[in-house]
């Protein structure tokens, strides 16, 4: 388990863009031991499925997230740019 998370905070502060990096690594960083090993896996899909600029899109309210998304990520997601004061 600890390989996989370490892959998927690799992939979380290596994106492609900066701004997608520091928001997705802190994320990842702050919200590492509230993920279930389901909620790893879907995370992993969702940093499959989206890209940088859907992503700050999302962050900065001029899109929805998509409903393909597990709901519980998504709340975290939420919870985390609520806290952090993304928006």
């Amino acid at each position: 388990m600890k390989k996989y998370k370490n892959k998927l905070r690799y992939r979380s502060w290596h994106r492609g863009t900066k701004e997608a990096d520091l928001f997705l690594g802190k994320f990842f960083d702050n919200y590492i031991n509230k993920m279930s090993q389901e909620d790893l896996i879907k995370y992993e899909e969702f940093l499959d499925e989206f890209n940088d600029n859907d992503i700050l899109l999302i962050i900065q309210g001029h899109k929805n997230w998509s409903t393909k998304l597990p709901t519980r990520i998504v709340k975290l997601l939420q919870e985390f740019i609520k806290n952090e004061n993304f928006r």
